[in-house]
């Protein structure tokens, strides 16, 4: 994995584009988090019944795939914008 990022990551290009991706899978990973515990206070009884049927790990799964998706494709477009000027 780690010769996978380094391999990667030889172009600046390619730098600012990984990082922008992890920058907002961070910043958006967090943002699940806190929303998740703001559910459980305000929303107890969906919450345990969530819980209880097993549907909190699958929102939660499908969730956090939507966040690494979004990260993925935001590095996707900035490494597309700034390779396009590199004539």
């Amino acid at each position: 994995m780690n010769s996978l990022i380094l391999a990667a990551s030889t172009a600046v290009n390619t730098k600012i584009a990984v990082v922008l991706g992890l920058i907002i899978f961070i910043v958006l990973f967090f943002k699940l988090i806190m929303g998740f515990i703001k559910f459980c206070f305000r929303h107890p009884v969906i919450f345990i019944v969530l819980l209880l049927c097993g549907g909190l790990g699958f929102l939660f799964n499908f969730l956090l795939a939507g966040i690494l998706i979004l990260a993925v494709v935001g590095g996707g477009i900035v490494l597309m914008v700034l390779n396009g000027f590199d004539d």
